[in-house]
């Protein structure tokens, strides 16, 4: 029950990766026709991508994960921002519940003068609209704000948030949507970290709005070590990582040729199964969510009407809910207490202290998060819940819980 952590890889990803782990090999950089076969299967998954998600093949640039993508993102418009305007300050907009790959290059920004506005949440972890437009300025160089949150499963209005930016640029950048825009007038510009979305979702970037968005193959039961940011065109970008022409000069590296391919093939069947398998996964996670609510105490965290299928997040005051994952563990049930990425980090999460200041301060600042995946079953989470109810009277008798 910890498939935003990571899904396993499809066996029909994994079968149509293998060719090129020792037949098609060539480095794609060659002239010779081994090298030329190969890129041209990389066109191929770029233009299969783009097809899904309703841009042109050359706005797919191939990183090595999300985290490389949301760190282009940032640094890439930033940087180029920044040598186009050397006299001002660039400002930069994110959510206070982003992951952190967005939050710690933002950090870094900041650190280096880049000022910052973080958005807060009501309490269910949603962005309210207005709190956005009051923070764009002239300088406003990038608007960041996370498609689904990875820990919460909060679904945001990215539609609405778009139409807000443009709104604003048509107040003061006098841009009007149907032509091209040019200097200033495409800024701010707007990415969002899709990477929890991608599975369930509309990802049309047209419809969404956005100027950037990334995923990654890890979470959509492709392989590791791959992701990708679209980057839609009149977008200035300076390249992060140095060493070469590829991805259009920006993003240097051979690329990764088994996880193009991978990453192609799982969207393809992501965006084959997406309305059947959110249909599926709702009635999973709404029974779970009854369950839970059954017990005494127990705090469901994030919206109820705007959630991912596969998520469900609650929180047991009292309780060591670290603790209570090794427990659960113990039972063979694998569950997160926040993202996979600061799991070793501070005690609290930072997404529910953030939702935890607009509910007055007085709930958890930690939780069980489960998020299930395409072999998850009704019957899995009724083992859950039964294995939760045996740890949590055990914890009740031992007086590792504090209060009822």
């Amino acid at each position: 029950m910890d498939h935003a952590a990571a899904t396993p890889v499809d066996a029909r990803v994994i079968a149509d990766m293998a060719p090129f782990w020792d037949k098609m090999f060539a480095n794609p950089g060659a002239i010779h026709r081994e090298g030329v076969e190969v890129v041209n299967m990389i066109g191929r998954a770029r233009a299969n991508i783009a097809g899904i998600l309703g841009i042109h093949a050359d706005e797919v640039v191939f990183t090595g994960s999300a985290t490389e993508s949301v760190n282009l993102a940032l640094l890439g418009t930033v940087r180029a921002w920044q040598e186009m305007h050397p006299e001002r300050i660039a400002h930069i907009i994110v959510s206070a519940v982003e992951h952190d790959a967005v939050l710690e290059p933002v950090y870094i920004l900041e650190q280096e003068g880049v000022r910052v506005t973080r958005i807060p949440v009501d309490a269910e972890g949603i962005v309210l609209l207005k709190n956005i437009e009051e923070a764009i300025t002239e300088d406003t160089v990038i608007i960041s704000v996370m498609y689904a949150n990875n820990e919460i499963g909060t679904i945001q209005p990215i539609r609405d948030i778009a139409k807000t930016i443009r709104k604003w640029k048509k107040n003061f950048r006098e841009a009007v949507r149907t032509e091209k825009p040019t200097g200033d007038g495409r800024y701010p510009l707007f990415h969002t970290d899709a990477c929890q979305a991608t599975n369930y979702l509309d990802m049309h970037v047209p419809r969404l709005g956005v100027d950037l968005l990334t995923l990654s193959a890890g979470k959509i039961y492709g392989p590791k070590g791959v992701g990708l940011l679209v980057v839609t065109r009149d977008v200035p970008l300076r390249s992060i990582i140095s060493g070469g022409s590829q991805e259009g000069g920006r993003r240097a590296g051979t690329e990764n040729v088994p996880g193009v391919i991978g990453l192609s093939s799982a969207l393809t069947l992501v965006q084959e199964m997406k309305e059947t398998e959110s249909q599926r996964l709702t009635e999973v996670r709404d029974h779970a969510m009854l369950a839970l609510r059954a017990i005494p105490g127990v705090i469901i965290n994030g919206s109820v009407a705007e959630r991912l299928p596969n998520n469900v997040h609650f929180s047991l005051p009292g309780i060591d809910h670290e603790f209570l994952a090794i427990a659960l563990d113990a039972k063979g049930i694998a569950v997160a207490t926040k993202s996979a990425c600061n799991e070793s980090d501070a005690e609290y999460s930072h997404v529910l202290l953030a939702l935890n200041e607009s509910r007055g301060g007085t709930y958890p600042t930690s939780g069980i998060r489960l998020s299930f995946g395409r072999q998850t079953t009704i019957d899995h989470v009724d083992r859950f819940i039964e294995a939760l109810g045996a740890i949590r009277e055990q914890m009740l008798v031992s007086g590792v819980i504090l209060e009822k």
